[in-house]
């Protein structure tokens, strides 16, 4: 029995999906609906959320075809992100409501920079380990279309804001913006070889 490869439709509304479940900490941001203690607790409970629509939806689209090596990199991945959005919640609590200075002050603020760090280490485990040299080459190719992205926009937002058009581009922004086009990435990479 040959297992069905998802179609691009298939890919396109996961995509859509995850899209639409990436605007919701920033419409709650911005519309202060939720306020106070429970707008963290929103953000982390929606994190665990598109956490788990990324995780679950990406396997069921490739219907079981997920290996070992794939596996443990998505196990370490998700532990690093939850790390990451419980790390930045707690520094975010501490910056705002304790009078901090000198080295404890530099080191809650970089504080949800470990994670990231992290991230980047179960990243080049993954390259590393994955036997699979299509597989391989379809994340380093899907990395580097992640790079050009963050080089391009940044690239433009710095001279737009060297010319007080536009605010400082936040840079704490970069690495997100490299995951989301590394990730976006990868069907269309795929997609030239099906």
């Amino acid at each position: 029995m040959t297992q069905e490869k998802p179609t691009w439709t298939k890919w396109a509304l996961f995509a859509t999906g995850a899209v639409a479940l990436s605007a919701v900490p920033f419409a709650l941001a911005f519309t202060h609906v939720v306020r106070g203690v429970a707008f963290p607790i929103a953000v982390f409970v929606w994190f665990v959320v598109y956490l788990a629509y990324v995780f679950f939806g990406t396997a069921k689209l490739k219907a079981g075809r997920i290996g070992p090596v794939m596996q443990r990199y998505r196990r370490r991945l998700a532990i690093a992100l939850m790390s990451y959005c419980l790390v930045l919640m707690g520094s975010l609590w501490l910056l705002r409501h304790m009078d901090l200075s000198g080295p404890l002050l530099w080191g809650v603020a970089a504080a949800p920079a470990i994670p990231i760090l992290g991230v980047l280490v179960v990243m080049g485990l993954y390259l590393r380990e994955e036997p699979d040299e299509f597989e391989r080459a379809v994340h380093v190719e899907a990395m580097i279309w992640g790079l050009g992205v963050v080089l391009a926009v940044t690239t433009v937002w710095g001279f737009l804001s060297n010319a007080n058009v536009a605010p400082a581009p936040p840079l704490f922004l970069v690495f997100p913006l490299f995951c989301l086009a590394w990730g976006f990435s990868q069907p269309l990479i795929r997609r030239r070889y099906q």
